[in-house]
């Protein structure tokens, strides 16, 4: 993929944790794509128990570096940081890419100078076969939600109303990395998120129509303990609300009570199905705290009527 001496376009980051039975097919996922630049692709273990690392270094082309185990944001900095190209790439070992995406991808950074970053859209898959609809048909993006491109107006404030940004989709120009700081090392969860608004308070994001990821769904995906993933986006809120000047609030029409609000009575009816009565009382006085506004306690009202008639149905 990089013959020696030379300087490559792009540079794949893994991150790698206990991804044996994955690895081998997420790499021939890259080492297939179609292109007329070099590559270089990165694994970063991150302290794996099983044969990872094995897999990666008889893999051709394949530069493997190691790390105590760390978490996923240590291991995308460490890539980052050995990288070499112009352009990074971002895949999980357990993931795959489509055939095609990397040079769409790059195709519309290079005709688009302005564009921090480019990801495009993804479709998830398990043991049972890919899903019927990629995630920018069931969730209404694309040009539908962002017009037609490949710039999205106002993505800063999009990004903190929901994260609609898969990381294995994303390439990012290296210097864009450099200037912000990469990946928040202390947040192991929703750190994605924290790094593209980092990005897209600064600089102009796009996307590509292209489905640009093959998104593995399985019991050890990370992202699937819901509440957890809800206190890292709070957290994640509460940083960037401290950074915000008066006048960038109000230029960006900027509000993070009324979000803030949503997100704790989404933990309070999280808290209800779970059957923690007490934990969900804490969460709707949090919601009620962080916006105490008609709006808030309406939003509070209907959702416990939903509650009490579906309990009575």
């Amino acid at each position: 993929m990089v013959t020696p001496g030379s300087h490559p376009h792009v540079s794949v980051v893994i991150p790698a944790y206990n991804v044996q039975a994955h690895l081998a097919q997420c790499l021939v996922s890259v080492s297939s794509q179609a292109r007329d630049f070099e590559i270089e692709v990165i694994v970063v273990d991150d302290g794996s128990a099983d044969a990872t690392v094995e897999i990666a270094r008889r893999t051709a082309g394949v530069r493997c570096i190691t790390q105590p185990n760390r978490g996923p944001s240590a291991a995308r900095n460490l890539g980052i940081a050995a990288a070499r190209g112009k352009y990074i790439a971002f895949l999980d070992a357990d993931d795959l890419w489509p055939l095609g995406k990397l040079q769409a991808q790059i195709r519309l950074l290079q005709q688009h100078p302005e564009l921090a970053l480019v990801f495009g859209d993804c479709r998830q898959f398990d043991a049972n076969g890919q899903r019927p609809r990629t995630e920018f048909q069931a969730n209404r993006l694309g040009a539908a939600a962002w017009g037609p491109g490949p710039a999205i107006p106002d993505a800063y404030a999009l990004l903190l109303e929901v994260n609609f940004i898969t990381t294995g989709s994303v390439i990012v120009r290296r210097d864009v990395l450099q200037q912000v700081g990469g990946f928040a090392v202390d947040l192991r969860l929703v750190e994605d998120l924290d790094l593209w608004l980092r990005i897209a308070r600064l600089h102009p994001i796009g996307w590509c129509e292209q489905e640009c990821l093959l998104r593995r769904r399985h019991t050890d995906n990370i992202s699937r303990d819901t509440d957890a993933m809800g206190f890292a986006y709070l957290e994640v809120l509460r940083r960037h609300r401290q950074s915000w000047t008066a006048q960038e609030a109000t230029a960006m029409r900027l509000d993070a009570g009324p979000l803030a609000s949503r997100k704790y009575l989404f933990l309070a009816e999280l808290a209800v199905s779970q059957g923690k009565p007490s934990a969900a009382l804490r969460r709707v006085w949090r919601s009620v705290a962080a916006s105490p506004r008609p709006q808030t306690l309406w939003r509070i009202t209907k959702s416990a009527i939903k509650f009490v008639l579906g309990r009575h149905a």
